[in-house]
């Protein structure tokens, strides 16, 4: 049984992240910021700038899974987002090289891109431009840098998944369902969502490949998260972006993760018309 160390193993992605290798017969141990209750196994509390602890942690381990960051930087300082997110990386990555370690996957995210409605092209796909606008989106392209050199000189292979808007399990209401119901709300995304289980089924299938070197892979369901016509959106918010080079399906997201189903042979399972329905039979009960 491989052994794979998940950091930010408590977050919302973490969280079926662990549960979908565990499922998936790995041995799992989790690592993150916050403690474990005194019943919990598998978990260890560890601060990611604690790099000689990572050390420690990583040592016997098969391959890394990386998602101990912010979720954002909307919620402190610039100089408190940059360190959590590159020291912590950093450190993940080098402790990796310390230990042995050559397999690894890390959360990038879809703001690597900057403000997609100023994108000269669409779909989105990993050649896109990359024009961050914030500290978080800087970030996470800083981190893609770092670990494309460590594949380099130490022989990892990383894939940075840059996600789109992640639904964690159980929490439809508040990090979809408003932006299924206004064609504005979801519009920095492109209206693309992925639910954490299919993130998760990302990182195995990474795990579980063969690819080598450095790789990065846009994650979403191939849907839109509104019912209005991709055709009717793009007219009415994105009248600037004129240059289309594919033609998109009705509901088909312009936020592409082609590259991550020819290459992993990955899909989405989890659609959110599903995940509205599940919530409101919940509601209803």
């Amino acid at each position: 049984m491989k052994r794979i160390i998940v950091t930010g193993a408590k977050g919302g992605t973490g969280r079926s992240i662990v549960a979908g290798l565990r499922a998936g017969g790995y041995d799992v141990l989790g690592v993150d910021i916050v403690a474990p209750v005194p019943t919990e196994a598998g978990y260890v509390r560890l601060d990611l700038r604690d790099a000689n602890g990572l050390n420690d942690i990583f040592a016997g381990a098969d391959g890394i899974v990386h998602f101990g960051s912010y979720p954002t930087d909307s919620w402190c300082s610039a100089t408190e987002a940059f360190q959590n997110l590159m020291l912590g990386g950093f450190n993940v990555l080098q402790a990796a090289a310390n230990t042995g370690i050559k397999r690894l996957v890390m959360a990038s995210s879809i703001m690597t891109y900057g403000d997609l409605t100023r994108q000269p092209t669409l779909p989105i796909t990993e050649d896109s431009p990359l024009v961050p606008q914030s500290i978080y989106g800087s970030s996470k392209r800083l981190q893609e840098i770092l670990a494309a050199d460590y594949c380099r000189w130490h022989g990892l292979s990383v894939a940075a998944l840059r996600l789109s808007r992640i639904v964690y399990e159980g929490c439809y209401e508040w990090r979809l369902k408003q932006h299924t119901e206004s064609e504005l709300s979801a519009l920095s995304v492109l209206w693309s969502y992925v639910d954490a289980r299919d993130v998760a089924t990302a990182c195995q299938a990474w795990l579980e490949s063969d690819c080598t070197g450095f790789e990065v892979f846009n994650v979403a369901a191939e849907n839109t998260c509104i019912e209005t016509p991709i055709a009717d959106l793009l007219r009415k918010c994105c009248p600037q972006i004129t240059d289309i080079r594919t033609p998109f399906a009705t509901d088909q997201t312009p936020f592409d993760s082609g590259k991550l189903r020819r290459t992993l042979h990955w899909n989405a399972r989890y659609d959110w018309k599903d995940l509205r329905a599940d919530y409101q039979n919940f509601v209803r009960n």
